[in-house]
């Protein structure tokens, strides 16, 4: 079972769109079946599968973390929504933002309460146990996970579940400072949780070919980072076939819009984005 989280430390990159993407693409293309978690309070992932109305209550992360703590019996498939025989979804609410005060009032009944170090330690390694106890037992191939676009609990416990990181970013010049803010981040967690974390690759999204700063953008990464990231080559151009596959069919774009130039930039990047979580994914 391989876990990777689509992450960046700002929101508009694209990178929601594209998980949900790359995870149809595992289940459809590739056979595998997928499960996707959304660690992100706008919910955006499961919107993407559905309209808010839809979306059970009961079925979703914090009261699965939540009942677990309460030492209630679980039964994981109660939390999880069904999308077709390959893909499953455990979804998140917008009140999953509660779920750092929960865990604080929990530790802070059995801790010191000037240990504010161990009790930030500890909330996401509560998180991380409850998921690796629940999804490690399933037989899933793929846990595709959409974190939260800053430094938070949810974004930490996403990152060091899944030891995976996807990083999108769109080719603006200050998604340098973005990279070089996230690779300070990824060595703090590393020290702080004594594990290793995998940048896989890098997804340039929103991609205009007929600017050329994007160009001068994305040469200027790959001459500063060449060496420390795996960009993958094919970009994803900036095209609105994206958004209205999801927005009007809640499906991928390969399937809504099979040949449209959309579908092709996608599939060849997770074509390459497959080859590199193949030889360095854990």
């Amino acid at each position: 079972m391989k876990k990777i989280v689509f992450y960046n430390t700002k929101g508009g990159t694209g990178k929601t769109t594209i998980c949900f993407n790359y995870g149809w693409y595992l289940a459809k293309k590739r056979n595998k079946k997928i499960l996707f978690l959304d660690f992100d309070p706008q919910i955006s992932l499961v919107q993407a599968f559905f309209k808010k109305s839809r979306i059970p209550k009961n079925k979703c992360l914090e009261n699965l973390v939540v009942n677990h703590i309460k030492n209630e019996s679980i039964d994981f498939r109660d939390y999880v929504l069904r999308i077709n025989k390959n893909i499953d979804l455990l979804p998140s609410s917008n009140n999953i933002s509660l779920l750092e005060e929960y865990l604080t009032d929990y530790l802070l009944k059995r801790t010191s309460s000037e240990n504010n170090l161990y009790q930030s330690f500890h909330r996401n390694i509560i998180i991380k146990q409850i998921l690796d106890e629940y999804i490690n037992k399933q037989n899933y191939d793929f846990v595709i996970i959409d974190s939260q676009p800053n430094y938070s609990l949810l974004s930490v416990s996403s990152m060091i579940f899944a030891k995976n990181i996807i990083i999108v970013l769109k080719p603006e010049i200050f998604s340098f400072l973005d990279v070089k803010y996230l690779l300070n981040i990824i060595k703090s967690l590393e020290e702080k949780f004594q594990t290793k974390l995998k940048i896989l690759g890098v997804l340039i999204n929103a991609y205009e070919k007929r600017r050329r700063t994007s160009e001068s953008i994305v040469d200027k990464f790959r001459h500063k980072y060449g060496e420390t990231f795996n960009l993958v080559n094919q970009k994803i151009r900036y095209l609105s076939h994206y958004q209205l596959s999801i927005s009007l069919s809640k499906s991928p774009v390969f399937v809504t819009y099979p040949k449209s130039e959309a579908a092709a930039d996608l599939l060849a990047a997770f074509e390459e984005l497959d080859m590199l979580i193949e030889s360095k994914s854990e």
